[in-house]
């Protein structure tokens, strides 16, 4: 039994409790889970490229079979905080960006995003 685990906690006790961790990564997922369904860019068949950013940053880039919608998903694998120019990541600058993942916009391609230890984005020019 996980430690402060009380007698006769369950798995399903802990995605009830609000205040667990198991809970909170739980819905995180299923969030971008429904994200991630709503996307064309996520198709199977759509077109995928694997972006370098160095040994702690790992990126990949979608595109629908459409050609319509690009998403550019970043994820920090490192402990450490990653700062990134939007210039290295190439977004087409008469498209809006958002991040699908915060609902975040990107309002100027010449700024920097900074990603915390594990954290991830997808951005998208379509919503």
């Amino acid at each position: 039994m996980p430690t402060g685990w009380k007698q006769g906690y369950t798995l399903l006790n802990a995605l009830d409790d609000k205040a667990s961790h198991h809970h909170q990564v739980f819905n995180a997922l299923k969030n971008r889970i429904a994200i991630r369904k709503q996307q064309k860019a996520f198709h199977p068949n759509a077109t995928q490229f694997t972006l370098h950013f160095g040994t702690e940053i790992f990126g990949f880039w979608r595109q629908s079979i459409d050609r319509q919608q690009s998403i550019f998903c970043i994820f920090n694998i490192s402990n450490k905080i990653q700062i990134i120019p939007l210039i290295d990541i190439n977004l087409i600058g008469t498209d809006q960006w958002i991040d699908l993942i915060t609902g975040n916009k990107i309002e100027d391609l010449q700024q920097q995003i900074t990603l915390k230890p594990y954290e991830s984005l997808w951005l998208s020019n379509v919503k």
